[in-house]
C-alpha cells in the first residue's frame, strides 16, 4: 500500500481526536477538574483554558498531563501515584478528572469520526493491518461504546503502559509497542495524530510516514509529514502496486483461472510475508520460503531455510525466570542474488523503479516464478525473469535462473550471488528479544573450480550445516570469500536489448546428520560436481512432481474452481512438508510446515489430521512419521514416570529428542504481558499417536509394524491411562482428572486456571476406545504373544489386560441437562459469554483467550471454546462407533441428538485454530452440507487470506491444510476403514459435481469415482488378497481387476450394483 507516496504495511491511530470525537469530553473533564484544583490553590481568577489544554494536556496521559499543567502554573502536588489516598495528590486529582469523563461519556455516547472510519474499514477490506494507540487507560471502554474494537487488530493503551512501564507521548514508545505486536519496523507504518504530543512522538520514532489530522491545528505542520481535515483526504492506494498487466510478461500470458497456478501480481510490502510463505518450496527434506532473491532479512522480508528435523535450544531469560526453549533452525541463506547497471547501485527489493511485478506458483511442476520490469529515470526499461525449484529429484539440491534482458539500452551488467550465514531465527514477532542466534563457528570457502561453500554449526545441538554453491554463466565467473559467515560469485556481460544475460545458481545443502556421507562438505562439492544444467534439473524435478500428482490425484469437478485452486495449494504444500524423501528421515509432522518458525518448528497432534490422508496414499510415509513417534517412547515413559505414573506420556510439543518442549509462557499482542501456558496438560497427544497406529492397521494389515513396534506404543499408552486413572468406589467410576481436552481455553477452573479439568468427554471416550484397540492388537498377535515376542518384552500379564478392560467399560461420562454430552465436569456452571457481542466490537474473536485477559478475564470463566472439542469424536468416528464405544461404556447415546450436540458446541465456539473449521466441515457434513462446504471453503482460505491475521507469514498450518483435503478424500466419499473393510457413503456438497480418486488399501490400488447418480469402484490388476469393499450397506469382496458399479437410490437396499472383470 502507498499513503502519499510511500510504502506502507500498517497504520497507527490515536484514539482521542482521530477515531472518536471524545476530546471535547475529555476537555470539558478537564477544565471542571482543574478549575477546581486552582480555586483550592487560590488561582481561580486564572481559569483552565483551551490553550492550556493543547499545551500541557492533549496526547497526555492523565497523571502526566497533571503534572505537566500544575508545573506551569508553579504549583505542587503530593506525587504518590500508588496511593490514591494521599489526599491532593496526583491520583486523587486524576481519579476525579476521569470519574467526570466518564459520567458524561456514559450520559452522552461516543461520537465517531466518520472520515477516519471510511478510511479504517477500507484498510481493512484490503488486509492492511491496523492498531490504535492512545495514552488513556480508558481506550478500551471509549472503544467499545462507540462499536469499533472490531477493526483494529492491536490496541495499546494507558494500561499497557502501566503493565509494561512504557513511556507516555511524547515519547514514542507506545508506537514502538504497537508496531511490535503488528511484527512490522517503524519505517513500515503510518501514525495518524490530533496532538502534537503524538506527533513527536511518531516523529521521534523514526515511523514512516507521520499524518496530522485537523489543519485549524497549525503546530501539527511543523513535525507532521501531511496534515490534512479529514483523512478521507489522503491519497492512499490499497491495490498492490505495480500490479497493470504487461504484454510482454510472460506470467501475465498464462491462464491466471487455471486450478494449478497461484499469481501474484503486483508488489505489496505488507503481503510479502504471506506470499514468501504460500510461495515455499521444499522436497520434505529442506524447503525455502519463496522470498526475493534480492531481500535480505529485515522488515517484511524473511528469506527463511530450514532442514527437517534441525532443531537447537537456547537459554533466554523473561522477567527474572530463565527459560530454554527448542526451535527450528534457520539455515544459512542461500538465495541472495541481485544485479547492478555500469556499476551502480544494486537492486534492491524496495525499488522505485519497478514498473510491473509478477509471482506465479507453479503448483503442478514445483516451481516459482518471477518476472519484474524496471525503468529508471532515464528511461532505460530492464525486465528481470527468475525461475526456482527445491528439487524433489534430488533432496539436496536447489538452483534457481535469473535472466536480466535491457528493453532499450544497451549496458554492462553485474550479476552478484551469495551464500549469507548472517541468519538468526528472527521470523515470529512474538519471539524478538529472546534468544536467537543458532548458528556458529562459521566458515567459507571456495574451491579451484569456482564452487563456493559455507559451513557452520548449531549451537547447543552441533549439526553441522553445509551450503555450497555455483554459479553458471557464459562469462567468467569470480569466486571469493567475504569474511567466515558469506561468501559469492560475480559475474559481468555486455547485455543488449538483443543478448541479455542469463546465470543459474546450484546449490547443495548437507547435514551432519545425514545418511550415506563420509563428510557433509564433500557430499555438497560433491552433488555441484555432477554440473547438470538447469534444464536437466527441471526436468526430473518436474518428472518426479508428475509421479506425486499421480498418486495424490483428486479430480473435482466443481462449480467453484477456486476452491479446487485452493485445494491443490493445500495438498501442494503437504507433499513439499512431507515427501517420499521424508520416510529416509526422522522426523514427525511440523504443525507449520518447513514453512516458517511458528510453534518453533514443533510436532503437536497435527498428524490426527494428515496421516488418515496419507495412510491412503503413501502407507509407507505414514510408517516413518509413526516411528518417530516409537523412537520417542523412552522420552514418553521418562514424562510419565515425571507425574507418577506407569507407560509413556506424549509431550503437547515434541521436536528433536521427545522431551516435553511445550513454552511455559505465551506473549499476548494484546496485552503485551507474557501469560502462563498450560498446555502441557494435553496429554491427548497420546491417543491420537494411538489412533493413528490403529488407523495404519486398519489400511495396511501391517502385521512386521503392529507386533515390533505399534503394540508397544498401544500398550503404554494404554498403561499410563490406566495408570492416571482415579476409582470412584461409590459410583463404581473411573475417573480422569486435571487434564485439558482440544479445546486450549479450558486449562482449568474458575479460579484456578493450570490445574486441569476432569472427566473431559473427549479424552475419557478415546481412552475407553484406545484400550479397546489395545485388547483387540492383543488378541492379533495372540493373548501369550509367543509368536512375536512382545508380552515378556513388555511386561504384561492377564491382571493388566483384564484391568484395562475394567477402565475400559467404566470411565465415567457426562452429560447435561438437556441431554447433550458436556465437554467436561463443571462445564454447565460456566457462564455464557456473548460471541456476537465480542464479533461486533473485536471482528475475529479466535483468539478470545487472548482478548479476555487483555481486558483482565480468563475463557476459563465462560462456556467458549477455541476449536472442536466434543465434536472430535464426530470427526474420528461415525456415528454408528460412537453409539458403540458409549454403549461399551455403559452409556445408552442416542444418535438423534447428534445435530443438537453440534449446534450447541458450534455457537459456542470461535475457531482460534485452523482445525476447527476441518473438524466442523466433516461433522456438519451429513446434516448440514451446504454449511459443511462453507466450512470447508474457509479452511482453505485459511492461509491464502491469512484468516489468523499474520500467522501466515509465521508458516502454513499443515494440519488444517491435510484434513482439507481429506475433507474430499473420505467425508465427502464416506470412505472409512474398520473390521477389515473399506466402507463407502457417498454425499456430496451441491457444489460437487463429481468426484474421482486413486487410494491404496491393502496392497490394492483402488480407483473410485462418485457422482449425483452411482459410485464406481475399480481395482487395479493385482496378485494380493481380495478386499471387502461395502458400499452404501451392500458388501463385495473384490480382487484385483474387477469393477463395481453403484446406482444411487434414496434406499441402499434398493442399489443396482455389479462385480465384473476390469
Amino acid at each position: 500500500m502507498r499513503v502519499q507516496g510511500r510504502e506502507i504495511a500498517a497504520v497507527l491511530f490515536d484514539l482521542d481526536g482521530v477515531v472518536t470525537d471524545t476530546a471535547a469530553i475529555h476537555e470539558s473533564a478537564w477544565k471542571d477538574t482543574f478549575d477546581a484544583l486552582l480555586g483550592e490553590a487560590g488561582q481561580g481568577d486564572r481559569p483552565f483554558t483551551s490553550d492550556d489544554y493543547k499545551a500541557y494536556i492533549d496526547g497526555r496521559d492523565r497523571f502526566d498531563a497533571i503534572r505537566t499543567f500544575v508545573r506551569a502554573r508553579s504549583l505542587s502536588l503530593p506525587d504518590e501515584e500508588g496511593d490514591e489516598k494521599v489526599r491532593g495528590s496526583v491520583r486523587e486529582w486524576a481519579e476525579r478528572k476521569n470519574s467526570t469523563y466518564l459520567d458524561t461519556l456514559a450520559a452522552e455516547g461516543v461520537r465517531i469520526i466518520e472520515g477516519t472510519l471510511d478510511v479504517v474499514k477500507r484498510l481493512r477490506i484490503a488486509g492492511i493491518p491496523t492498531a490504535v494507540v492512545s495514552g488513556s487507560r480508558n481506550a478500551g471502554k471509549v472503544m467499545a461504546l462507540a462499536g469499533v474494537g472490531g477493526l483494529f487488530d492491536v490496541r495499546v493503551d494507558g494500561l499497557d503502559a502501566d503493565h509494561q512501564g512504557l513511556a507516555g507521548k511524547p515519547q514514542p514508545d507506545l508506537y514502538f509497542e504497537a508496531a511490535r505486536r503488528l511484527g512490522f519496523p517503524p519505517g513500515l507504518c503510518a501514525v495518524v495524530e490530533d496532538s502534537v504530543a503524538g506527533i513527536q512522538g511518531a516523529r521521534a520514532g523514526g515511523f514512516g510516514l507521520v499524518v496530522g489530522l485537523g489543519e485549524s491545528n497549525a503546530a501539527l505542520s511543523t513535525d507532521a509529514d501531511v496534515v490534512v481535515d479529514d483523512l478521507t483526504d489522503l491519497e492512499i492506494e490499497v491495490t498492490t502496486s505495480p500490479a497493470a498487466a504487461d504484454d510482454d510478461c510472460e506470467l501475465c500470458a498464462v491462464d491466471a483461472d487455471s486450478t494449478w497456478m497461484l499469481h501474484y501480481v503486483g508488489f505489496s510490502a505488507w503481503n510479502e510475508g504471506i506470499r514468501e510463505s504460500l510461495c515455499t518450496l521444499g522436497n520434505g527434506y529442506f524447503a525455502t520460503r519463496g522470498a526475493l532473491p534480492e531481500a535480505l532479512s529485515g522488515g517484511v522480508y524473511y528469506p527463511g531455510t530450514y532442514v527437517a528435523g534441525c532443531y537447537d535450544r537456547l537459554r533466554s531469560t523473561i522477567g527474572d525466570v530463565e527459560y530454554e526453549d527448542e526451535s527450528i533452525v534457520a539455515w544459512p541463506n542461500w538465495l541472495p542474488t541481485t544485479f547492478s547497471i555500469d556499476g551502480g547501485e544494486w537492486l534492491k527489493p524496495d525499488n522505485e523503479d519497478l514498473r510491473h511485478h509478477h509471482h506465479m506458483l507453479d503448483m503442478k511442476g514445483g516451481v516459482l516464478h518471477r518476472e519484474s520490469l524496471y525503468q529508471d529515470a532515464s528511461g532505460r526499461r530492464t525486465r528481470l525473469r527468475q525461475r526456482r525449484i527445491v528439487s524433489m529429484a534430488e533432496p539436496h539440491l536447489a538452483a534457481m535462473e535469473t535472466r536480466i534482458e535491457p528493453e532499450n539500452y544497451s549496458a554492462t551488467v553485474t550479476v552478484r550471488a551469495a551464500l549469507d550465514g548472517d541468519v538468526r531465527n528472527d521470523n515470529v514477532a512474538e519471539f524478538r528479544g529472546l534468544s536467537n542466534s543458532h548458528l556458529t563457528g562459521h566458515e567459507s570457502g571456495a574451491t579451484v573450480d569456482g564452487a563456493a561453500w559455507l559451513r557452520c554449526r548449531t549451537v547447543n545441538s552441533r549439526a553441522e550445516c553445509v551450503l555450497a554453491s555455483r554459479l553458471e554463466s557464459l562469462t567468467p565467473v569470480r569466486t571469493e570469500v567475504d569474511g567466515p559467515a558469506n561468501a559469492l560469485h560475480e559475474s559481468t556481460a555486455r547485455v543488449t536489448p538483443t543478448a541479455g544475460m542469463r546465470v543459474t545458481t546450484t546449490v547443495a545443502l548437507y547435514s551432519s546428520r545425514d545418511r550415506a556421507i563420509a563428510d557433509p562438505l564433500g557430499a555438497a562439492l560433491a552433488m555441484l560436481g555432477e554440473r547438470r544444467s538447469f534444464a536437466e534439473l527441471v526436468d526430473e524435478h518436474r518428472g518426479l512432481w508428475r509421479r506425486l500428482w499421480h498418486r495424490y490425484n483428486i479430480e473435482v469437478e466443481c462449480s467453484v474452481e477456486s476452491t479446487v485452486r485452493a485445494v491443490n495449494l493445500q495438498l501442494f504444500h503437504v507433499l513439499q512438508s512431507l515427501s517420499p524423501h521424508t520416510m529416509d528421515l526422522d522426523v514427525g509432522v511440523p504443525a507449520r510446515g518447513l514453512h516458517g518458525e511458528a510453534y518453533r518448528g514443533h510436532v503437536f497432534w497435527d498428524e490426527v489430521f494428515v496421516l488418515p490422508l496419507l495412510n491412503l496414499r503413501a502407507p509407507g510415509l505414514s510408517r516413518s512419521l509413526l516411528l518417530y513417534r516409537y523412537r520417542r517412547l523412552p522420552a514418553a515413559r521418562r514424562r510419565a514416570e515425571e507425574v507418577g505414573c506407569r507407560g509413556a506420556l506424549f509431550p503437547w510439543q515434541s521436536g528433536s529428542d521427545g522431551r516435553d518442549v511445550t513454552p511455559r509462557v505465551l506473549l499476548n499482542p494484546r496485552s503485551g504481558r507474557w501469560m502462563p501456558d498450560h498446555s502441557n496438560r494435553q496429554f491427548h497427544v497420546g491417543l491420537a499417536v494411538a489412533y493413528n497406529v490403529w488407523q495404519y492397521w486398519e489400511v495396511t494389515a501391517d502385521f512386521a509394524f503392529l507386533s515390533s513396534y505399534g503394540i508397544e506404543m498401544l500398550v503404554e499408552i494404554a498403561r499410563f491411562w490406566a495408570s492416571w486413572a482415579t476409582w470412584d468406589a461409590e459410583d463404581r467410576r473411573y475417573d480422569l482428572l486435571g487434564v485439558m481436552g482440544p479445546d486450549e481455553f479450558h486449562d482449568g477452573y474458575p479460579g484456578r486456571p493450570g490445574e486441569g479439568i476432569d472427566n473431559c468427554t473427549y479424552v475419557n471416550v478415546m481412552v475407553s476406545w484406545c484400550i479397546n484397540r489395545t485388547l483387540d492388537a492383543c488378541r492379533i498377535l495372540g493373548r501369550d504373544g509367543r509368536e512375536f515376542g512382545v508380552f515378556g518384552r513388555l511386561d504384561v500379564d492377564a491382571s493388566e489386560l483384564d484391568r484395562w478392560h475394567d477402565l475400559a467399560c467404566q470411565l465415567r461420562v457426562e452429560f447435561l441437562d438437556n441431554g447433550l454430552l458436556t465437554q467436561f465436569h463443571g462445564y454447565a456452571e460456566l457462564r455464557e459469554l456473548d460471541l456476537e457481542d465480542y464479533r461486533a466490537r473485536y471482528g475475529n474473536i479466535g483468539r478470545l483467550d487472548l482478548i479476555l485477559e487483555a481486558e483482565g478475564d480468563s475463557c476459563v470463566n465462560y462456556k467458549v471454546s477455541k476449536q472442536a472439542d466434543v465434536l472430535m469424536l464426530l470427526y474420528l468416528f461415525s456415528a454408528e462407533e460412537l453409539v458403540d464405544i458409549l454403549a461399551g461404556m455403559g452409556y445408552d447415546f442416542d444418535p438423534k441428538t447428534i445435530p443438537a450436540t453440534v449446534d450447541y458446541y458450534l455457537s459456542r465456539t470461535s475457531h482460534g485454530s485452523t482445525l476447527s473449521k476441518v473438524a466442523h466441515a466433516w461433522v456438519l457434513a451429513r446434516g448440514r452440507r451446504r454449511d459443511s462446504w462453507e466450512m470447508l471453503r474457509q479452511a482453505c482460505s485459511a492461509d491464502l487470506e491469512d484468516t489468523q491475521h499474520g500467522s501466515t507469514r509465521e508458516g502454513i498450518h499443515l494440519g488444517a491444510m491435510a484434513g482439507s483435503v481429506d475433507i474430499l478424500q473420505r467425508c465427502y466419499t464416506g470412505i472409512d476403514v474398520r473390521g477389515d473393510t473399506l466402507w463407502l457413503h457417498p454425499q456430496l456438497p451441491v457444489e460437487i459435481r463429481s468426484l474421482e480418486l486413486d487410494l491404496c488399501y491393502r496392497d490394492h490400488w483402488i480407483n473410485i469415482r462418485c457422482d449425483r447418480t452411482s459410485t464406481t469402484v475399480t481395482t487395479r490388476p493385482s496378485g494380493a488378497r481380495a478386499v471387502r469393499i461395502n458400499i452404501d450397506g451392500k458388501l463385495f469382496t473384490m480382487n484385483g481387476g474387477e469393477s463395481v458399479f453403484a446406482a444411487v437410490d434414496s434406499h441402499p437396499a434398493g442399489h443396482v450394483s455389479t462385480v465384473r472383470p476390469h
